[in-house]
């Protein structure tokens, strides 16, 4: 019987929701063995885990498989319907799911290269060219990005308020204003809201995959921000920021106007969310991302 990751057992999503959440971690061993028996599959070495999931390398007739289960909070029909989509382009393939708990099979890439350790100078056009190859029409029943902006909009002075006041009033406004004008854009592609380096792995198919996609409905100028702030310390201050930014932008063949509009939305929502939830270092990041793309401090 597989056994549960001892860093899964000390800390994750299940933790919040108190005994069903114990159930559902000391359920696990017999969970993985009921689907691989379902799918006829053999383990192929220790699982691993993150927050929100647990992932046992397994074979089908010689093929190398990933086992993912995710806590039941976690979007794994998001999951499941954007890889189905791309049906393994960029992304690896699904070969299984099981709604009911929370399970996908899906090509196994490697564990321990992401493009987070290779140097930023080639992750980010890597990163700009993958966002671009995977733009495909929007499908129906996605969360639609243009209210994520109205959701900005219509929040921001009050959270603003709570967290101090902690950018000027002029900046404020400003990004209440952006935030507004896009929450009136069209909203055309199926845009993977977690793309990031640590989500796309080495693999033998393709030299990089993408894993654990988040669905939404908008424009591909969304996803820049968190592919700047969140190798920040890497690629330096202001100067440096920029060039990246271009290159992401020259890479995914985004509209840079667009691009800074959301890049300014997003840092000062995401400064706030960090604000209210204690943080220390996801706000500094966009507070260097404000002063950049806004031209205030």
């Amino acid at each position: 019987m597989t056994a549960v990751p001892a860093g899964l057992l000390a800390s994750g999503a299940w933790q919040r929701a108190g005994p069903a959440g114990r159930h559902w971690v000391e359920e696990l061993p017999r969970t993985f063995e009921r689907l691989r028996a379902r799918w006829s599959l053999t383990p192929d070495g220790e699982a691993r885990h993150g927050y929100h999931a647990m992932v046992q390398p397994v074979r089908r007739d010689g093929e190398p498989l990933a086992l993912k289960v995710s806590w039941p909070d976690e979007d794994v029909d998001s999951e499941a319907r954007a890889l189905s989509i791309w049906d393994g382009r960029d992304a690896v393939r699904l070969l299984e799911a099981a709604p009911e708990d929370h399970a996908l099979l899906l090509e196994r890439a490697s564990p321990t290269r992401s493009a987070q350790s290779i140097r930023v100078e080639d992750a980010v056009p890597l990163l700009g060219g993958l966002l671009r190859r995977m733009a495909v029409p929007a499908p129906d029943g996605l969360r639609r990005i243009s209210d994520v902006a109205g959701e900005i909009r219509d929040t921001l002075t009050a959270r603003w308020d709570a967290a101090g006041r902690p950018f000027p009033p002029s900046l404020a406004a400003r990004v209440e204003h952006l935030a507004g004008e896009l929450s009136e854009l069209d909203d055309p592609y199926l845009v993977n809201r977690e793309l990031s380096y640590g989500k796309v792995l080495a693999a033998d198919r393709e030299p990089w995959l993408v894993i654990s996609p988040r669905a939404v409905a908008g424009q591909l100028e969304y996803q820049v921000a968190p592919l700047l702030w969140t190798r920040l310390d890497e690629i330096g201050r202001r100067t440096a920021v920029l060039r990246q930014f271009r290159r992401l932008a020259v890479a995914a063949g985004l509209d840079r106007d667009l691009a800074r509009s959301w890049t300014v939305v997003r840092a000062a929502d995401h400064l706030l969310t960090g604000l209210a939830a204690g943080y220390t270092e996801e706000p500094v990041r966009c507070r260097l991302l404000l002063d950049t793309f806004s031209g205030t401090h």
